[in-house]
């Protein structure tokens, strides 16, 4: 079953929607996903999500503001910087995973948990913190890339 989802840019100060980012179609799975991420990137430009809401089961809306790395503490500058810095498109849903460095987040190059079906996109979203090769990780933030179809997980090594 595929179901529509559109994109919302919300304004706060005037309270109401504005104007609409982007539609498309999603399987019940892909929703879940796209629901789940801290933001999605479209056409270049980033957008922060606000808040989904769903009507009469079928017609979803995620609403969306434009991205402010002021909004984002230490590391909002270096999110933004990090979205937009891919550039490979997938055929299906992928994953990469960034590793905060202090300064700016760089590639991981191997990561033991790539989630590769829907759901196991879903599970992997839902954790804040996760153990991976011995080595613990909190998901600072995650970017739906919607023109590359690619889910991006910026994290942070903890020590236990």
């Amino acid at each position: 079953m595929i179901e529509e989802i559109a994109y919302v840019e919300w304004s706060e100060d005037e309270r109401r929607a504005i104007r609409r980012i982007a539609e498309t179609h999603a399987s019940p799975e892909d929703m879940f996903v796209r629901k789940l991420v801290n933001a999605t990137m479209f056409r270049n430009r980033l957008y922060e999500h606000t808040s989904n809401e769903c009507e009469e089961g079928r017609r979803h809306y995620i609403y969306v503001k434009p991205y402010s790395a002021a909004d984002n503490g230490s590391c909002g500058q270096a999110i933004y910087d990090a979205a937009k810095r891919s550039c490979s498109v997938a055929m299906h849903m992928k994953a990469e995973f960034l590793l905060w460095d202090g300064t700016a987040f760089v590639p991981l190059r191997s990561f033991p948990l790539v989630p590769v079906s829907p759901l196991e996109f879903v599970r992997t979203l839902l954790d804040h913190y996760m153990v991976a090769g011995g080595r613990a990780y909190e998901s600072l933030y995650t970017v739906y890339d919607m023109d590359r179809n690619a889910i991006i997980w910026m994290l942070k090594e903890t020590r236990d």
